[in-house]
């Protein structure tokens, strides 16, 4: 009846995250079947009898997240009995927004593509058992190598910004056995040259925009979607800043780097320094002058050696800002 992809929520609830993988890659749901249907409610799978009563031979406890919810259809959850720590191997997808079942039944992902068969599976025709009177199977579930990881902004709905300012758009995507490649789209229209992880524009524009970024390999593609509402006047005409050059050396760099400065201008451009979460840990506040300026000692605004991983320093000048990625090892 068609494939879907879900994301699973293994760094919010790792038990139950890493107990569905775990299924997933043994091989134990391949060949079972959706053993009920219920339309309008939920499709559930994996139970090796496909009757419902059968689990892996062992159990997980309850494992609720604050911020997951059975607030739209292609929603996973564990389906148990009424002992609240029964889960298994048996879990359900919703056919639509399920709040009744929040604090009761372990979210642990999301449908991200191909909710139509979802869908489809819940619309078939079933016995007054809510068992399909023809079986849907599951031909093969597998885990894709692919993980997400931090998004910025972290919040991918409603995210507003001023008019004509810059943001910072970033995705972590990592692959163990693929090269990854990045897409981006700003309303609709591909950013030529956009091929890094990290994405910044502004949005000259007042009203509704999104931003997506295309994670895609060899083996899967996915989109992370951003609706960005762009706020303020749109005809403000910003003195048109200088340009400039950032260049940091060592880079990567073990202990420490330094950071050079080509200006046309001398205006005062601030740099303040970024993790990829976009979170501000290092601000300067004397201004950057050209040629050799400051050396960067790994060091976050509380003087505590930040970890090995890769920094954004970023100086800014009015509406012009100039980025350049740092690598800590």
């Amino acid at each position: 009846m068609g494939s879907f992809t879900a994301e699973i929520y293994d760094q919010l609830v790792p038990i139950t995250g890493n107990n569905f993988i775990g299924l997933a890659e043994s091989g134990f749901y391949n060949n079972l079947i959706f053993h009920r249907v219920v339309a309008g409610f939920v499709i559930q799978d994996g139970c090796p009898y496909g009757t419902g009563y059968g689990g892996p031979g062992w159990t997980i406890p309850l494992e609720i997240h604050p911020s997951l919810h059975h607030d739209q259809a292609g929603i996973l959850g564990m389906a148990r009995s009424s002992d609240p720590n029964s889960a298994g191997s048996q879990y359900y997808i919703t056919l639509s927004p399920q709040p009744g079942l929040d604090g009761d039944y372990a979210v642990f992902g999301k449908v991200v593509q191909g909710l139509d068969a979802v869908l489809a599976i819940g619309a078939v025709p079933v016995d007054a058992n809510s068992h399909p009177l023809t079986p849907v199977t599951i031909d093969t579930l597998r885990i894709l190598d692919l993980s997400i990881g931090n998004l910025t902004p972290p919040d991918t709905t409603d995210f507003f910004c001023p008019v004509n300012e810059t943001q910072m758009f970033i995705v972590e995507a990592e692959s163990e056995n693929f090269e990854i490649g990045y897409s981006w789209y700003v309303d609709g229209i591909l950013q030529s040259g956009a091929l890094d992880f990290i994405f910044e524009t502004s949005f000259p524009e007042a009203g509704e925009h999104s931003v997506v970024c295309n994670v895609s390999c060899a083996e899967w593609s996915h989109d992370v979607v951003w609706s960005v509402v762009a706020q303020g006047s749109d005809v403000e005409d910003p003195v048109p800043p200088p340009p400039a050059v950032l260049e940091i050396n060592p880079n990567p760099a073990r202990s420490g780097t330094w950071v050079k400065f080509n200006s046309t201008s001398p205006a005062n451009w601030n740099v303040t320094v970024h993790d990829l979460r976009g979170r501000v840990i290092r601000r300067y506040e004397s201004p950057l002058k050209n040629g050799v300026n400051w050396f960067w000692d790994r060091r976050d605004d509380r003087g505590q050696a930040v970890p090995a991983g890769i920094y954004i320093i970023r100086a800014r000048y009015q509406t012009n800002v100039v980025d350049k990625r740092c690598v800590i090892f």
